[in-house]
């Protein structure tokens, strides 16, 4: 599950994980559809923005995902690094990437075991 408001990067990620990786893919918006949506469909991998339009925040989000789901796999990215950092002691272990994204690393982040 991809969570982005930007529509730009929303299409970007999505069309990543389909074409270059074959994954299925689901979006949202918003933090509160972010929510909504991880009630029915149950992802293997949450990629969440941190800063969202609405007032819940992509580690809300993750927080969220994993008291739903013990084994699921979640990144935050950012562009606003200092915050998120402090915010994310919530969700400890989570790895953070900036914007613009590595998308090698990206990839890395979610095929491969957890350190």
């Amino acid at each position: 599950m991809i969570v982005e408001d930007e529509p730009d990067a929303l299409e970007l990620l999505v069309s990543w994980m389909q074409h270059q990786r074959g994954w299925e893919v689901r979006s949202a918006q918003s933090g509160r559809g972010a929510v909504e949506l991880s009630k029915t469909f149950k992802p293997d991998v949450v990629i969440a923005d941190y800063l969202l339009q609405d007032d819940v925040t992509g580690v809300d989000v993750i927080a969220e995902v994993q008291a739903q789901k013990q084994a699921v796999r979640c990144i935050l990215i950012t562009g606003v690094l200092g915050k998120a950092l402090h915010d994310a002691q919530r969700i400890n272990g989570v790895p953070i990437l900036t914007k613009p994204l590595d998308f090698r690393r990206l990839g890395r982040l979610i095929t491969e075991p957890p350190s």
